[in-house]
């Protein structure tokens, strides 16, 4: 399944059409460059603000004069979340840059294969101007259901594990801002044990006074009555 997207035309990818034109050739993407920067491009751009890896188109066709589809295959080890996307020339220039701000359009996962397969809207130029390069590694588009169907699995468990450390983190966060109060809880506890200990002896001290003074009394009212 394509993934369509309309990216922003850079001024440099222009300038590469215009003097491809000139020349009487098209310009060729060559290369698809996937990213975790999010933000609005700009056309002034001339890389993605950070590329994390770059992978050959391996195959594509034209489905206008202003639109193409292009296939490409992610299977290296790096992992990250791909939020910005750019279509790279044969000469290494910018072409087009997509990005959004919030959204997250997949994840990439390490050492799992990625099928990467977009219908580029290429509106802002001029008909037949860009022309596809491929790798010639023979994409077999009959494994693209599986490979999507592994992206999407790839994608549903990074995001649960996030959620897990979300959770895990807010748990985490509420126990760390509830240590105060225990540790307070607990020197209360302290301090009202020690003073029941010391009302307890003073009580003690007062019962003993008391008997003592008891058996004094009683003392004197038997020496009373034997004088008598």
């Amino acid at each position: 399944m394509s993934t369509p997207l309309t990216p922003l035309i850079t001024a440099a990818g222009l300038a590469a059409i215009w003097r491809a034109s000139n020349d009487g050739v098209s310009a060729q993407i060559s290369h698809i460059a996937l990213g975790d920067g999010a933000y609005a491009p700009t056309q002034g751009q001339t890389a993605l603000r950070s590329e994390q890896a770059r992978y050959p188109i391996a195959g594509g066709k034209r489905l206008g004069n202003t639109q193409i589809h292009l296939t490409a295959i992610a299977d290296d080890a790096k992992a990250f979340w791909v939020r910005e996307i750019g279509f790279m020339l044969a000469d290494g220039t910018l072409l087009a840059v997509w990005s959004d701000p919030k959204a997250a359009l997949a994840y990439k996962a390490a050492d799992v294969q990625l099928l990467l397969a977009y219908d580029l809207a290429l509106n802002a130029l001029p008909p037949d101007s860009v022309t596809i390069q491929s790798s010639g590694a023979g994409l077999n588009l009959s494994l693209a259901s599986e490979l999507a169907a592994v992206a999407a699995a790839q994608i549903s468990e990074a995001t649960r594990g996030l959620e897990r450390d979300d959770r895990i983190r807010a748990q985490e966060d509420k126990q760390q801002a509830l240590e105060p109060q225990v540790a307070a809880l607990q020197s209360q506890s302290r301090a009202l044990e020690q003073e029941h200990a010391a009302d307890k002896r003073a009580g003690l001290e007062l019962a003993t006074a008391n008997a003592a003074a008891i058996v004094s009394l009683q003392h004197w009212f038997v020496k009373q009555r034997l004088g008598a």
